[in-house]
């Protein structure tokens, strides 16, 4: 039996979470690039070492981490759940504007789940711009108007992602972050995640963050008499709008409008037969689509609402940056039209015959 010594193992990677060590930059155009190569983004196959990858990737995320929250914190503040937690007891961050308790009209965003807090797409930072790929450009189109009369509506952001405690760090992280954590070596194991020392009271899972954003958050940090605006993408559409409607008769007075990107239609053949109607007239999902932003297309039968293009083809991470303008503008359309409702459309799938006579076309204008 052979077996080698703890001195004899390849060293855990490190990597200093600063972007100039790295070997990077942010332009003129708020981008990030290499210093040696102004014009490349970020490289991630640095190695062949999967675990090299992983700890260069977290270093460079640390650092976007850092400047989304000193770009974001004028404007939004920190709030610790559970209410009334210290910064070293168990807890889960989210970012709330100063004005929750006058506001009458308030926005609360829910993400993913792999997502960090202010972050909607590390790709999306990484290849177009800081501002873009996180809450930055989103905040800012909330607290910009053309109208100086317009009162700016509330904003929370929710945590779906970082709901596992690290104690000995003191913070919240994602699993991606937890994976992250230094080992004793390159091959070790990661560590050990307990269900309930490294969890959150209250806040343990997605459904139990969701309700902590309703029942601690709004109900104690928000204007009595604010309409919610909510806005979901993948799991956070999922659970936000199960919460709604499973508690429908208490929050059916409040809630304005609902806007979601999600890849898959939610159970509305499990929900409250109100909250369905309220659905149908007053939803949106904004489906991943070739086609150009806010265009209808096929899926009202399956969502129970109106869907539309969220300009986005491919990665549901990335609808947030490319549709968060619809969603705000949809908002205040419901605001501005008293009693407003979607008109339902139904869009039918090309058949085969209209299919090839596109195709047939496109292929002559080529």
């Amino acid at each position: 039996m052979f077996r080698r010594l703890m001195s004899t193992l390849p060293k855990d990677p490190d990597f200093p979470a600063d972007l100039e060590a790295l070997g990077y930059f942010v332009n003129e155009k708020d981008q990030i690039r290499q210093i040696t190569e102004p014009d490349e983004e970020f490289h991630y196959f640095i190695s062949k070492n999967e675990r090299v990858l992983d700890m260069q990737r977290e270093a460079m995320n640390e650092c976007i981490r850092q400047m989304v929250f000193s770009r974001l914190t004028p404007f939004l503040e920190v709030t610790r759940l559970p209410l009334g937690t210290s910064p070293d007891q168990p807890h889960v961050p989210i970012l709330v504007s100063t004005n929750l308790a006058t506001a009458k009209r308030v926005i609360i965003f829910f993400g993913e789940m792999s997502q960090d807090l202010g972050i909607f797409a590390y790709r999306i930072v990484g290849r177009e711009t800081i501002a873009a790929g996180s809450a930055i450009d989103f905040v800012d189109a909330i607290r910009s108007s053309e109208d100086p009369s317009t009162e700016i509506p509330g904003t929370i952001i929710a945590n779906m992602g970082q709901l596992i405690w690290h104690r000995r760090g003191a913070r919240a992280m994602t699993q991606a972050s937890w994976h992250a954590l230094p080992r004793k070596s390159a091959v070790d194991a990661p560590p050990y995640l307990d269900g309930v020392k490294n969890r959150v009271p209250g806040n343990e899972g997605l459904a139990q963050h969701a309700r902590s954003v309703f029942e601690e958050v709004v109900e104690n940090l928000v204007n009595k008499g604010a309409m919610i605006d909510i806005i979901g993408i993948e799991d956070g559409a999922v659970e936000s709008v199960e919460y709604v409607q499973s508690n429908w008769e208490k929050w059916k007075g409040r809630v304005q409008a609902i806007a979601i990107g999600t890849s898959f239609p939610l159970m509305t053949e499990l929900w409250n037969k109100q909250f369905l109607q309220f659905w149908g007239k007053r939803g949106r999902a904004y489906r991943l689509s070739d086609e150009p932003l806010n265009t209808p297309v096929t899926g009202r039968e399956e969502f129970g609402c109106n869907c539309y293009s969220s300009g986005e083809p491919v990665y549901i991470e990335s609808v947030m940056s490319r549709a968060y303008k619809s969603f705000l503008d949809y908002f205040k359309l419901v605001t501005a039209v008293p009693g407003y409702e979607e008109v339902e459309m139904i869009v039918s799938e090309p058949t085969d015959e209209s299919a090839d006579r596109i195709n047939s076309e496109q292929g002559e204008l080529s």
